[in-house]
């Protein structure tokens, strides 16, 4: 039996049924058994659709595998490469500071229900592990590009960076609104410390094309957020520390909600 998007109305949903082709081709290389491919597409879909994500959703995994397939030709096991694709952001709780290593748990079982080699199952973690350590490797601080695969899909993951002021500034309004949950004065400092990392490295993208295209832009943007967030954190605090001398109530609108989280600038 074959499993199918479903279409409704008439109507196709085009990046679902993109995705659904790439998952099943990708996924047939290891098994004909259509229940378990269509069972596993239907579970990373609703994950990446549920409505928390604001950015780490469906669209975001969109967009990784446009940036595959453009770069297809470059990548040694882009099979490898998909995989991470699906499974990197499978898991995903703004709350949570397990996200990823939940992701590696949820690839592992859909591993052995696919009955994939150890060398790719082990090739997919590392990727989905760098993800939480900021997408860093040594090799962002040397002056040679890299092609390895890992680093391709570090630079699919960061491509947002590297987008024009609109767009990076759309991609910032939904990071802020998947932590909607934490304080805003709390947020803009947690998030600009995350964000900040990324100018302390050499650079921002391993890949040759990625620094020739999007590092420019990336550091530009990331510059730019960092000093709005910072400050957004030095006004709110003054504000607070007037409201208080003053012993009025704390900031209208504000909760207590603190946080340990990342405030994931990773995308």
């Amino acid at each position: 039996m074959e499993v199918r998007p479903q279409r409704e109305r008439g109507f196709i949903d085009t990046k679902k049924e993109m995705l659904w082709i790439e998952w099943q081709t990708l996924a047939r290389h290891y098994t004909d058994d259509q229940l378990i491919v269509g069972e596993w597409f239907y579970d990373i879909y609703q994950k990446y659709s549920e409505p928390i994500r604001k950015y780490h959703n469906v669209e975001h995994i969109y967009q990784m595998i446009l940036n595959m397939k453009h770069f297809y030709q470059e990548l040694t096991y882009p099979r490898t490469v998909l995989f991470a694709i699906f499974f990197h952001d499978y898991i995903y709780d703004p709350k949570s500071k397990d996200n990823e290593y939940q992701s590696i748990k949820a690839f592992e079982n859909c591993a052995r229900d696919l009955e994939l080699d150890d060398d790719l199952v082990k090739d997919v973690k590392e990727m989905i592990n760098l993800t939480s350590s900021g997408h860093y490797t040594e090799e962002h601080e040397e002056e040679k590009p890299r092609t390895r695969d890992i680093h391709y899909f570090l630079d699919f993951d960061l491509s947002i960076l590297g987008s024009n002021h609109v767009e990076y500034t759309l991609y910032a309004k939904k990071i802020r609104e998947e932590y909607s949950h934490v304080e805003e004065e709390e947020f803009c400092r947690r998030r600009a410390q995350v964000m900040e990392k990324f100018l302390e490295r050499k650079y921002v993208y391993c890949t040759r094309e990625f620094r020739q295209f999007a590092e420019e832009n990336a550091r530009k943007n990331v510059e730019n957020e960092v000093g709005m967030l910072r400050g957004r954190a030095e006004h709110l605090n003054t504000c607070k520390v007037k409201q208080h001398t003053c012993g009025k109530d704390e900031m209208t609108g504000s909760s207590d909600a603190r946080t340990d989280l990342d405030l994931d600038g990773q995308d």
